[in-house]
Formats: structure tokens, sequence, C-alpha cells
């Protein structure tokens, strides 16, 4: 329970001044702000931050430090290195669902059930409509033949020779263009898909190639950096 006692000072005519006694509050550690978002995480807190921030969050340019990594498509902002509670900010790109759902130049196999399903359920991403309506179609009506060629050959010198050629002929469409974005958060990009298919002993597996998205991803992997160093000018940034 809280203390007080009323002490009157003389000649201060009858005022009355309080004294509190009891314990203080404990005071509060600082606590490190540490946070992690998509790729603009580090240009959207510095737009704000640069011109108001409180003294914990303050960026001072001849203390922060940037630092890029292409390879794991992350950028890091640190507004003091030297101080342990210094702000970290960082931002991450990732590969959008959608992109992973087709398993573009990933080595994702699919049976035929599988990738009907997902022309079926993914026909928003198709700019022509009717294309995929075809495509649909040609793999629900799928039908191949395979015609494999064995031949060997030895001579009395324990020589072998062996020649193995197999050919599959189907009726199908081989490929298609896709609208689709590349990294969460980001727009749609157009860009061509090779359907890919092979014979083994379970039946015929499928999956999906473009040369051009790895283009794409090279050129999307540049601007991304570039635009979100915009905001970073004036600070120190670091390439790994």
């Amino acid at each position: 329970m809280e203390s007080k006692i009323n002490v009157i000072v003389e000649n201060t005519s009858d005022t009355v001044s309080t004294l509190l006694i009891g314990n203080a509050n404990t005071p509060k550690e600082p606590i490190k702000l540490v946070v992690s978002g998509d790729f603009s995480a580090v240009g959207n807190f510095l737009k704000v931050k640069l011109k108001d921030a409180n003294s914990f969050q303050e960026i001072k340019t001849e203390n922060a430090i940037v630092i890029c990594d292409y390879d794991s498509l992350t950028i890091k902002l640190q507004t003091n290195p030297n101080d342990i509670n210094g702000t970290e900010i960082t931002g991450k790109a990732e590969f959008s669902n959608e992109l992973k759902e087709f398993g573009i130049n990933q080595g994702k196999f699919y049976r035929r059930e599988e990738l009907i399903k997902i022309l079926r359920y993914n026909r928003r991403f198709f700019p022509n409509k009717e294309e995929n309506a075809k495509l649909l179609h040609s793999y629900q009506n799928f039908t191949a033949s395979v015609k494999k060629d064995i031949s060997q050959n030895s001579d009395m010198r324990g020589n072998v020779a062996q020649a193995y050629n197999k050919q599959i002929k189907t009726d199908i469409a081989e490929s298609f263009v896709i609208e689709i974005p590349i990294f969460k958060g980001e727009g749609p990009v157009s860009f061509p898909v090779e359907i890919c298919l092979e014979d083994n002993d379970s039946g015929v597996r499928f999956w999906f190639e473009s040369v051009e998205l790895s283009e794409l991803l090279e050129i999307k992997r540049f601007e991304l950096f570039q635009r979100e160093l915009e905001f970073c000018k004036g600070l120190a940034i670091i390439y790994k």
C-alpha cells in the first residue's frame, strides 16, 4: 500500500506539500526490434523512418548499412550494427504459390490425372481461355504409342555392342502460355511453358519446363534489388 506524508512548511501561506513514499517502477531494458517481411520491407521502413522515427529507430546515414544477397534473395537493413539493440529489418523474396503449383523447371513430375487437375483449376492464369480448353481436352483424351528397338551384337572376342531406341508418339499439345506472378507480392508476367513427358515402367509421367522463365528470373531478380535500393540512397550498401 502506498504511504503518504503531508508536510506543512512554515511561512508559505499554509501551502501543503505532499511527499510520496514507495518503490519506483523497475526500469525496462530496451527491446531490440527485429522484423522480417516480404522484399518491400526495407523500402517501406525507410520511407517512413528516414523522415520520422523515435530515438530507438532513428536512422543515421553514418551508422546504417544495407546487406544484399542475390543468391538468397534477401535485403537486410541494420540501423546501427555497433549497437546491440540496433533495429534490423529483413526483406526476402519468395516464389509465388502459383509458380510452385506448376513446379516449372523444378523436376516435379505429374501423372496424367494430376496434370489434368492443374490445367483445370488454374484456368485463370491462361490469357487465352480457348487454349486452356483445347489443352485440357487433349490430355483428357490422351493416347500414346511407344516404339522400342533393341539390338545386340557380339563377336568371338568378347566384344558386345548394344543399341536401344525408344520413340513416343502422341496427339497432344506440347506447350502453352501462362500469366502468373514469379515472386509473392509482385505483378504477373507472361511466358511460354513446354509440357515434357516420358514413359517408364509405371506409365507416362509429365513435367513443365520453360527457358523463358529462367531468363525472366534473372531479370526480375535484378529489378527487385534495383527498386528497393532506390530507398537506400546515402546508406552503405554491402553485397554478399
